[in-house]
């Protein structure tokens, strides 16, 4: 993010450059021009482009977490889970449907010997499948591979529940999943408070 934040600024610095520069050497009388003025126009510059450029920022990281939304929200009879987002996933990816399997296996959890013997191959070739999958979708581990697909579902999930309560009421898994002795926890820390 640093090197955004940086790449960004040094952008705006040099766009600020060139229309100072221009407008100097075009509107104005460069040798007469005094480093005052010259200083004001590139502040101004700088502020009017850093403007221009935070609300394009904005509006661009706006219009990505709409679209990411969008793609998360399950379709009619899409539910959430993680062969979904696997599924959703594979294309953009570029996974084999070999690949899109193993991935499904790992996000379950299962290890390389049990994905191997599902499959009926090799641990070799579920290790050299493992390595495909983390180079094309940019994951490290099968720990970042499990944490992405599980975060994943857990947006589906709460866009989906969103969507059926019409954004009354807040998102709670107890709303959902009412587990056994919860509603003694919750009583009693209303009873503490």
């Amino acid at each position: 993010m640093v090197r955004y934040v940086v790449s960004g600024f040094f952008l705006v610095f040099g766009v600020a450059a060139l229309k100072t520069s221009f407008v100097v050497s075009y509107f104005l009388d460069p040798l007469s021009t005094g480093i005052a003025t010259i200083l004001g126009l590139f502040a101004l510059f700088f502020a009017l482009t850093s403007g221009v450029a935070y609300f394009c920022f904005k509006q661009m990281k706006s219009y990505i977490e709409g679209e990411r939304i969008q793609r998360l929200a399950p379709g009619e009879g899409t539910p959430a889970a993680k062969e979904s987002v696997i599924a959703r996933n594979a294309r953009d990816w570029g996974l084999s449907k070999a690949e899109a399997d193993v991935a499904i296996f790992v996000a379950k959890g299962f290890s390389n010997s049990e994905v191997a013997e599902m499959r009926g191959c090799a641990i070799a070739t579920v290790k050299s499948q493992l390595g495909s999958i983390y180079q094309k979708s940019g994951l490290g581990s099968r720990y970042q591979l499990i944490a992405f697909v599980t975060d994943e579902v857990c947006a589906m999930a709460n866009a989906s529940n969103e969507e059926q309560m019409g954004k009354k009421e807040p998102f709670f898994t107890r709303n959902i999943l009412p587990l056994v002795g919860r509603t003694k926890f919750v009583d009693f820390v209303k009873l503490k408070a």
